[in-house]
């Protein structure tokens, strides 16, 4: 019987993972949690998606001195790495932030270039589940164009030590839609919010809030951080 998913090498040192019936067609797998999601069965698509990674690891190396390199321009490759991603996020709104953390360093094993921008996600994870030195070993990567950085160095020091730094609390109010959604009690995702974010050119107060959004898991973990981050900024 011929396996569903199998593991090519190309010319180019990559690998791709070839699929063979429907349980192989990973991206078919892939489309059809996202219609699961859209029919408000959010469980089924978790389940759809988990179901698909296991499937890809199983197909992966098992030893950790095995490199394997996937090749992004095969389709079928792509879906897998998406998948992981995907997957990923479902067990970090789930809250389990270990879960998340292995599937996306994983797939950054598997393409170090992180063409789907699988880090801010795994800093997050790192950030929830207190990993602070896996935290600081990828926060270069983050850049300097997000909130995310300052945010995440805010909660580091707070935790940490108790009180947050007036320097990271000034790197983070530069990012003045972000500092203000941190302070709202509420955080709506009506209509007015996702017309907004859907649209060719999402306000900056949307894409603020759609990173609140991104990063509350985490921030639920430590309750009082916010409260305590709030009361800086408004001074």
């Amino acid at each position: 019987m011929k396996q569903f998913l199998e593991l090519q090498p190309t010319v180019n040192q990559t690998f791709r993972l070839m699929g063979y019936g429907s349980r192989g067609n990973l991206a078919a797998r892939l489309e059809q949690s996202y219609q699961a999601e859209q029919n408000d069965d959010y469980p089924a698509a978790c389940m759809m998606r988990y179901e698909a990674f296991e499937d890809i690891l199983a197909t992966l190396p098992d030893d950790e001195q095995s490199v394997v390199t996937l090749d992004r321009t095969h389709p079928n490759t792509l879906a897998a790495m998406e998948i992981i991603l995907a997957s990923a996020v479902d067990s970090y709104l789930a809250g389990e932030g270990e879960v998340a953390a292995a599937q996306l360093e994983l797939l950054l094993d598997c393409d170090d270039e992180d063409p789907l921008e699988a880090t801010p996600i795994l800093a997050l994870c790192y950030a929830m589940i207190g990993e602070w030195e896996c935290l600081e070993d990828i926060e270069t990567d983050l850049g300097d164009k997000t909130a995310l950085a300052p945010l995440l160095r805010a909660l580091r020091e707070h935790v940490e030590s108790g009180k947050i730094e007036s320097s990271t609390v000034a790197a983070l109010a530069r990012y003045k839609e972000f500092a203000a959604e941190l302070k709202l009690a509420d955080h709506p995702t009506d209509e007015s919010y996702a017309s907004d974010i859907n649209s060719d050119h999402p306000s900056r107060a949307a894409l603020a809030r759609e990173l609140y959004l991104r990063c509350e898991t985490t921030l639920n973990t430590y309750p009082d951080f916010l409260p305590a981050l709030a009361s800086m900024l408004k001074k």
